[in-house]
């Protein structure tokens, strides 16, 4: 009775998508980490930030223009463009895989990694380019007896300098670079890196040495007051006139340094929750705060004063200048990035997106708008035409998923027990229900005459449409439920399936179970209905199947499996039935023709488990989203096809 279909295509092998899917777009900036945003110098329209394991090269003035770097094994926290734009760095977390190898270098016209660097202990803090693209600077996290910094020579790859510290460094910049000495004849660069530790302050030069045929790195303090100064310093930046340097403490406070006699100047209380980025841009220094406040400040030595400020949500964790357009590039911790004026300080919002993991997606009647529900209580509607949030409304705990209806409703469940009920036009709100379940709601489906939701107590309740009163309730699950669907044919039949690996379908004639069926190897975590063949019933499982489910056989009359063995998240299938995708373990969406019997199309984008799929009504998108906060949308180009047969039915 059972059909195993083991299908394993060799493009899955040499990590190339199937031809039949390609990602259009990734939403997930999250902003947590500083340096997070960096913006290509002579193309100032491009953008590089990372989304989880992956970099992303962005074209500013065409949304649907992404290129994705994938070279990593955990999560971007630095990036860097070098000065002519030719090269990009990035850096991740420690690996939980290999030693060393936490920076890749690319090129930026190929795409192309250039360099895998090794050199810092732990998670990459902090990348710079020197001015002239010969060298990139890196800090590392380090441990408890302090951390380290390197610099590498980009013209073939090799470690030019090598520094351990005993007091963590935790910001560094490039000064300007100088003629060695003008009384040789051939005259040689003076490279200047200056790095911040939190009792001390040193400039570091970096000069080639004849004698050695290398370069040599010289260490000078910076000198401070006999009190001394102990400070966390955050980013720092040379002023707009090159004689000073600028930092950001964790206390508030800009710290002015000359750059010529190396010694301190002035410290100035600037904010509250410190200053978290630091930019130069025109004669004006640009600071970030912890509060959400940009401030623009001119002066120099100690006379400083702020001559504009606005108000951003989220603390400012990046801050990139675009000199060619007067503008800067900001980016706050709530996972929203900004375009602000350098002279008047206007702000235009960029892009958005979530911070914490999404738990659901769905499509209304239209195909160019959807919605997502996330972790951090966020319920927002995206625009697919320029991935625009056209609806944003925040609950008091996490929302764990939603259901759009035909009448333009969007219904959400959450973690309290509650289900919401909001407007898919601005997301207000419509009603509530506020404890239709013990623990958080994991389902809900929608019928002409009830709701149903299904909840973490292994209950499916019923609820009148128009006045939301409780109808009844069926407790045949012992464990939470994760599927839950109304019958394509017959409107009285509502189907569940559960972590307690049973299929349960309910009459609601009847008020009792009407069919039920029990797997024994894995639990299920999604369901799905066919709309051809027999209308059966699909459902994704813990151990690496897709189970077809006929109502008048107990075993699965078909599987589906990718060839490994590995858990499968969820599962989607197509309107017109032809197509199934399904969310896998190692974290890619597999797409099945389930008329031909094949794999159609291996999707990578994500960098943590993906959560939900939802399929576009005209069948021509697919949205996936992860506990790695991101949105990928992917193009699909086998619509249209052939209609799968409608003959059969119970």
């Amino acid at each position: 009775l059972v059909k195993n279909l083991s299908l394993h295509h060799p493009d899955m092998d040499d990590g190339q998508e199937l031809d039949a899917a390609e990602l259009e777009h990734i939403i997930g900036f999250t902003g947590q980490e500083l340096h997070a945003i960096s913006v290509n110098p002579q193309d100032t329209n491009v953008m590089l930030y990372g989304i989880g394991h992956v970099v992303v090269l962005a074209d500013q003035t065409d949304p649907h223009k992404q290129d994705l770097l994938r070279g990593h094994d955990n999560d971007i926290t630095s990036v860097s463009f070098s000065a002519t734009g030719k090269l990009l760095a990035s850096g991740q977390r420690q690996s939980i895989h290999r030693d060393g190898e936490q920076i890749v270098v690319w090129e930026y016209e190929s795409r192309k990694p250039v360099y895998r660097l090794s050199g810092v202990t732990g998670t990459v803090t902090a990348l710079k380019f020197s001015d002239d693209d010969r060298f990139l600077a890196a800090i590392g996290e380090g441990n408890m007896n302090g951390n380290d910094f390197a610099i590498w020579d980009m013209q073939n790859g090799s470690v030019a300098q090598y520094v351990k510290c005993p007091k963590a460094a935790t910001a560094m910049c490039w000064g300007v670079v100088t003629v060695a000495d003008n009384s040789r004849r051939v005259k040689t660069p003076k490279y200047s890196l200056y790095t911040f530790h939190t009792v001390k302050v040193h400039a570091h030069y970096l000069e080639y040495d004849i004698r050695t045929m290398h370069y040599g790195l010289k260490t000078e303090l910076l000198k401070f007051p006999s009190a001394g100064l102990a400070r966390t310093y955050h980013d720092c930046s040379l002023s707009p006139t090159n004689g000073e340097l600028i930092a950001g403490t964790s206390v508030g406070e800009l710290v002015v340094f000359n750059c010529d006699s190396l010694v301190y100047r002035a410290a100035l209380p600037i904010s509250t929750n410190g200053v978290l980025s630091l930019c130069s841009c025109r004669e004006y220094i640009f600071a970030g705060s912890g509060d959400g406040k940009l401030k623009k400040l001119q002066g120099n030595d100690q006379y400083w004063s702020v001559v504009g400020e606005v108000q951003l949500h989220g603390r400012v964790t990046s801050i990139v200048p675009v000199a060619a357009s007067g503008e800067l590039v900001v980016g706050t911790d709530t996972a929203k990035m900004y375009s602000i004026g350098c002279d008047d300080l206007s702000v235009r919002l960029m892009q958005q997106s979530n911070v914490s993991a999404i738990n659901g997606v769905a499509f209304g009647t239209r195909s160019d708008h959807f919605a997502t529900v996330s972790q951090d209580g966020i319920l927002r509607i995206f625009d697919l035409s320029d991935y625009t949030v056209l609806g944003f409304t925040r609950g008091s705990c996490a929302a764990t998923c939603l259901c759009w209806t035909p009448d333009d409703r969007i219904l959400t469940g959450w973690e309290d027990g509650a289900m919401r009920i909001f407007t898919a036009t601005n997301c207000e709100p419509q009603g509530q229900i506020p404890k239709c379940h013990r623990g958080k709601v994991t389902c809900i489906a929608v019928g002409k005459e009830f709701y149903f939701t299904a909840g973490e107590d292994g209950a499916m309740r019923v609820w009148n449409r128009r006045n939301l009163e409780f109808v009844g309730q069926y407790t045949e699950h012992n464990k939470p439920i994760t599927g839950l669907l109304v019958d394509n044919v017959h409107a009285h039949l509502v189907h569940s399936c559960s972590i307690d690996r049973a299929v349960v379908t309910y009459d609601l004639k009847t008020t009792r179970r009407s069919n039920y069926k029990m797997h024994r190897d894995g639990a299920f975590t999604g369901l799905a209905q066919r709309v051809d063949s027999e209308q059966e019933l699909l459902t994704s499982t813990t151990d690496g199947f897709v189970l077809s489910w006929d109502c008048d056989v107990q075993l699965p009359v078909m599987a589906l499996d990718c060839g490994r063995k590995m858990k499968f998240s969820c599962v989607a299938i197509s309107s017109s039935g032809q197509f199934v995708a399904v969310g896998c373990e190692d974290l890619c969406v597999r797409i099945w023709d389930i008329v031909a019997m094949e794999i159609v199309a291996v999707c990578r984008g994500h960098s943590g488990i993906i959560t939900q799929l939802a399929w576009s009504p005209d069948e021509k998108q697919l949205v996936s989203v992860g506990d790695d906060a991101a949105v990928c949308v992917w193009n699909f180009y086998l619509a249209g096809g052939p209609p799968p047969s409608t003959a059969g039915s119970r």
